[in-house]
């Protein structure tokens, strides 16, 4: 039997970051809300490397917690294709390691605290319009609901926002990925570690991020190779003696934000959105952020007239990109201009970084990348690349 519109007047779909955080902040603001979430348990199985910035876990309103904290992070370690590693470390920590699954968990026990109603096993099939102006939801192998504001939250794939007139992500701008857990290796400290060059990830990076005294999370994503052989090697060179304790495929999304999230009684946030930083694949901050914007948003507009509505679910739209819109921009420019470089471009590359280093430390913000890169742009070293950067940029259209 379908739950009715008056018992269910928000529907959110997916209980990752972005729909737990959707799901509490439209509860917070009174509405009845619903989350639906496709697996039997919250946050499992989790795709993520799980670094996110002290900064954001504030923006989101989050302290570390033990329920989810493994490691604090002061910096990061970038290896180029040749030469010795550039580092960079800060006078404070920066970041947490998270476990995702855990952390997901801890946000969803937070919606349901505040009223939200949860139920896993519950795949959402279709978005669907009614003629008495409600919205609802088909679920495979199950009954329907129906209310008045439905919110996709349910990750990169979904086919919702397609179905609710809105565009999708470009699909094909996932970047296959591979993740190790490693167990027995040397000991480890609290910074990060990327490495870079066509040996290792080509289009994009690997990285190392440490999850205990001798245990780390090894990974990569790239289009241009084998994954699985780019990570081996890695492993084999870097942590020979390790074990790998447990294996995660998944994918990397860099095409950019889609052009408008919100049509009539919908919105859209999170990887189906793909609200995600380019340059990382990270979207915990920015999906959690807009997930509260758009709780907030759908909140009100469940109590407004429905002629009345798309003003208050346009104004999420808006205001999400009036915080995050300009950084994805510039992160999205820097992707592409970085997955097309040499080898060699690569290492002049990173001779500047480790010249503007004390800048960069002083000024570097995980979640709001653009500044820096528009800074690091303007300076002398990096403008003498930039014919090499164009050379290497025709050169990928033809590869």
């Amino acid at each position: 039997m379908e739950v009715s519109p008056d018992e269910n007047r928000i529907i959110v779909v997916g209980a990752g970051v972005a729909g737990s955080h959707a799901a509490l902040e439209a509860a917070r603001n009174g509405a009845k809300v619903l989350l639906l979430e496709e697996h039997p348990q919250v946050g499992v199985p989790s795709h993520c490397s799980g670094v996110v910035s002290l900064k954001g876990l504030s923006m989101l309103g989050i302290e570390p917690q033990p329920a989810f904290s493994q490691r604090t992070i002061q910096g990061a370690v970038f290896h180029p294709p040749k030469g010795q590693p550039v580092e960079l470390r800060t006078k404070q920590p920066v970041a947490e390691i998270i476990n995702r699954a855990k952390f997901d968990q801890y946000v969803a026990k937070r919606a349901v605290a505040a009223g939200v109603e949860l139920h896993t096993k519950t795949r959402v099939s279709k978005f669907k319009r009614h003629s008495n102006g409600s919205v609802g939801v088909s679920v495979q192998d199950g009954p329907g609901f129906n209310g008045e504001i439905v919110i996709d939250a349910s990750g990169a794939g979904s086919r919702l926002a397609e179905q609710a007139g809105l565009q999708t992500p470009d699909w094909n701008q996932l970047l296959p990925g591979l993740q190790y857990e490693l167990a027995e290796t040397q000991k480890q400290g609290d910074q990060v570690e990327l490495f870079f060059g066509s040996h290792r990830a080509p289009g994009f990076f690997a990285w190392s991020i440490p999850t205990g005294d001798h245990s780390a999370r090894v990974g990569l994503a790239s289009r241009k190779s084998n994954v699985k052989k780019l990570l081996d090697d890695l492993v084999r060179e870097y942590w020979p003696k390790s074990t790998i304790e447990g294996t995660k495929s998944g994918s990397v999304l860099v095409s950019g934000p889609i052009d408008k999230c919100w049509s009539e009684n919908f919105v859209v946030v999170g990887d189906a959105a793909s609200q995600v930083k380019q340059t990382t694949g990270g979207g915990i901050v920015i999906g959690g952020y807009s997930g509260i914007l758009a709780g907030k948003a759908a909140a009100e507009a469940a109590k407004t007239p429905r002629e009345l509505r798309w003003k208050i679910l346009m104004q999420y739209d808006r205001d999400w990109r009036e915080k995050f819109g300009s950084d994805l921009r510039r992160m999205g420019i820097a992707h592409r201009l970085f997955a097309s470089l040499s080898d060699e471009t690569l290492n002049r590359l990173f001779e500047g970084v480790r010249e503007y280093l004390p800048e960069i430390e002083e000024a570097a913000d995980m979640d709001f990348q653009g500044e820096i890169i528009s800074r690091m742009l303007r300076k002398k070293k990096f403008v003498a690349l930039l014919p090499r950067v164009a050379v290497d940029s025709i050169r990928a259209i033809f590869t």
